[in-house]
């Protein structure tokens, strides 16, 4: 069975901070600020047993949760 991994991380930004997010939204345009971008991060981290690396973690990169699964999915 192939993981929805977009899903996976839009339930997790929702549970996070709250905010009901699509893939491809901004993720400035949608409120999530730095801060909650890091528990986002981080909640990521702890579910699937990874760690981003300063690299993965360019804010300049980071403009859409879809940003955050292609990150992800390098590190599965």
């Amino acid at each position: 069975m192939k993981r929805n991994l977009g899903h996976e991380i839009v339930q997790i930004a929702r549970d996070a901070v709250g905010v009901e997010l699509s893939v491809n939204e901004s993720l400035k345009e949608s409120g999530l600020d730095s801060l909650s971008l890091v528990s986002v991060i981080a909640l990521i981290e702890e579910k699937y047993g990874i760690v981003f690396s300063d690299d993965d973690l360019d804010p300049a990169a980071l403009t859409e949760l879809s940003d955050l699964v292609r990150i992800t999915e390098r590190h599965l």
